[in-house]
């Protein structure tokens, strides 16, 4: 299903810069803290050197250095389904008349848009959505995301089943 969007604007291009850090180098120590955080968030210190065979002292020490160099964020994470959302959808999202970067940015200001993503490729950008229901994904692809100037074309692909879900993106 192809959502296309007729009216056409030019806007002058941004060009968005972005800062990369380097791979974090991390001891054994460290890593074992973050398997453990990723098995449980909320694990006190002193449990958390319990388990890793350390004083609870190297454990805050550790800890405060990974998040003071945005190695390591402890956050709570949403259950999509338990907060009502039924439908999810990734969405290619082609885009005239303005940057991919302009789009995205509005596109992310959208309550039911989780995630934006400048591509290469057939879309310009992916953004993925949730929704109570199909009407309500409906109404969010037309009356939303398909009305925000420099959308050309949407190519909503709903999600069946989710097979794999893993935050834990990042390798040790």
């Amino acid at each position: 299903m192809a959502i296309r969007r007729t009216k056409k604007t030019v806007e002058p291009a941004a060009t968005p810069q972005r800062v990369s850090a380097p791979p974090a180098d991390l001891e054994p120590i460290d890593e074992k803290i973050i398997a453990a955080l990723r098995q449980s968030g909320r694990i006190a210190n002193r449990d958390l050197a319990r388990l890793i065979d350390v004083n609870e002292a190297t454990v805050r020490t550790r800890l405060r250095k990974l998040e003071a160099n945005n190695t390591v964020r402890v956050v709570a994470m949403r259950d999509l389904t338990a907060m009502g959302f039924n439908a999810i959808a990734a969405v290619g999202v082609q885009v005239k008349g303005r940057s991919a970067a302009q789009v995205g940015a509005e596109l992310a200001r959208l309550e039911n848009v989780i995630t934006v993503n400048v591509t290469i490729g057939m879309y310009d950008l992916e953004v993925q959505v949730v929704a109570a229901d199909i009407e309500e994904l409906d109404r969010l692809l037309t009356d939303s995301i398909a009305n925000v100037e420099g959308v050309e074309r949407l190519f909503p692909g709903l999600s069946m089943k989710i097979l794999k879900y893993n935050p834990e993106w990042a390798p040790l």
